[in-house]
């Protein structure tokens, strides 16, 4: 039997509101979850987990949301990101190559290569399950395991944190098999190498709390494709097992405990290690074991950015629309003119010419955190950036204390472009919700 709909929502909605209840992690037994497996060529079964809401968002049927998994984080499990309730939406999640869900048992064969070659095409079938394209590994479509009407046409992907990098790359490389993607909603995705170990700056999350600038990044050298960090006075810290920039007449730039591992190896970007290596802070007989070389680095890194698939992009998939989600202050990245926001802006805008918001409509996140947020959401229009990234914190959301905006922002985010696809109105800004929640 399905649950009440009317009521489940609105005690929800209502328990949010005082902070008791996270849509972003509804509990296992209030969601109908339906486990299936896709066939990847080449790699085997990939699991697929399927959340559906209590009624579709529109009279005609549901939409669909693939969440984007994380790769580098150490949970393996089904990523739920949101509650497929308030947006009405069918939510797709999945396992990547060789991993496992401890809650269900559920796993999926092949090799997990971090965000390599096989995560894109695993990736990609799962989106073309997803779109309709293809069936499951039972022969049966998407439509034939859920229980409410789906709206293939109204589909696109939500990624959080560095999932933005397979979110994006998996478009570029596989498009023309993903033209049911019609919208891509990335929340603080990183770009390039040098922000994955947070070497422009990061969040002191062990004492203060508060950020914690790298005086070596220089905003001034920001580009499209690069950032500007002085390596010069880089050295290797054995007591902190980490990289440490020599500050003169200062407190030393210690690197963030939070960086990437891939194949049991510390990874920092390329230029960092290189210039281990140059300033003699390291040499190849005292190199640790456990640190990625220069050369490993430069082999891995290129296929796990960015900001050289926008060109591709825009030519396979040139009707794609998307949306940038971010805060005023990051979740991780520290730098005041937001780099990572500014090269997927610039990457998707301009070089790939999508249609490209930064930030949802106040209007729609007032509809699910209230009125009182105010002018904690800024209304940004679409297409548009600040005169000055200097001034770009004041283009994301702030968190007010009467709601959980970090929840609420994301579902308005997708909420938005659903309904943008869903009625085809692509105006710079709106006036209100086009569909009511």
């Amino acid at each position: 039997m399905r649950r009440s709909s009317s009521i489940h929502r609105l005690a929800a909605l209502s328990l949010l509101l005082i902070g008791f209840v996270a849509l972003s992690a509804p509990k296992e037994a209030e969601l109908e979850t339906t486990i299936t497996h896709v066939i990847s060529d080449g790699i085997g079964r990939i699991a697929v987990s399927i959340r559906t809401p209590d009624e579709p968002r529109y009279p005609e049927g549901a939409p669909i949301v693939v969440n984007i998994s994380g790769f580098f984080t150490g949970s393996s499990g089904f990523g739920y990101a949101l509650d497929p309730d308030p947006l009405g939406a069918i939510y797709v999640t999945y396992l990547w190559p060789g991993k496992s869900d401890a809650r269900t048992g559920a796993s999926s064969e092949g090799t997990f290569d971090y965000g390599g070659g096989d995560c894109l095409r695993a990736l990609r079938d799962v989106i073309r399950f997803a779109m309709g394209d293809v069936p499951d590994a039972e022969g049966r479509m998407l439509d034939e395991l859920v229980d409410l009407p789906v709206l293939y046409d109204v589909a696109g992907l939500y990624a959080f944190s560095h999932s933005g990098i397979v979110a994006t790359n998996v478009l570029a490389h596989h498009g023309e098999e993903l033209q049911g993607v019609r919208f891509f909603v990335g929340r603080e995705n990183p770009t390039i190498d040098p922000m994955y170990p947070l070497e422009p700056g990061h969040w002191d999350d062990v004492e203060s709390g508060r950020p914690i600038h790298n005086p070596f990044y220089d905003p001034s050298g920001y580009t499209p494709t690069s950032i500007t960090i002085d390596y010069s006075s880089v050295y290797w810290s054995a007591e902190h097992g980490r990289p440490v920039f020599s500050v003169a007449g200062g407190a030393d730039y210690i690197c963030s405990f939070k960086h990437p591992q891939m194949w049991g190896k510390d990874y920092w970007s390329t230029a960092l290690l290189q210039a281990l290596l140059d300033n003699g802070a390291l040499t190849r007989e005292t190199w640790p074991a456990t640190l990625a070389t220069p050369e490993e680095a430069a082999e891995h890194w290129p296929f796990r950015t960015t900001v050289g698939n926008y060109p591709q992009l825009g030519e396979v998939l040139p009707n794609l629309k998307v949306m940038l989600v971010f805060a005023s202050e990051d979740h991780v990245q520290t730098a005041i003119d937001k780099p990572h926001i500014h090269q997927a802006y610039d990457g998707f805008r301009k070089t790939a010419g999508l249609w490209c918001r930064m930030n949802p409509d106040r209007a729609y996140v007032e509809a699910l955190a209230g009125a009182g947020t105010g002018e904690a959401i800024p209304d940004n229009p679409a297409n548009h950036e600040p005169a000055t990234w200097m001034a770009i914190r004041s283009w994301g959301y702030r968190a007010p204390r009467q709601a959980n905006v970090n929840v609420f922002v994301p579902l308005a985010s997708v909420a938005e472009m659903c309904d943008r696809l869903y009625y085809d109105v692509w105006d710079v800004d709106l006036g209100g919700v086009l569909h009511d929640f």
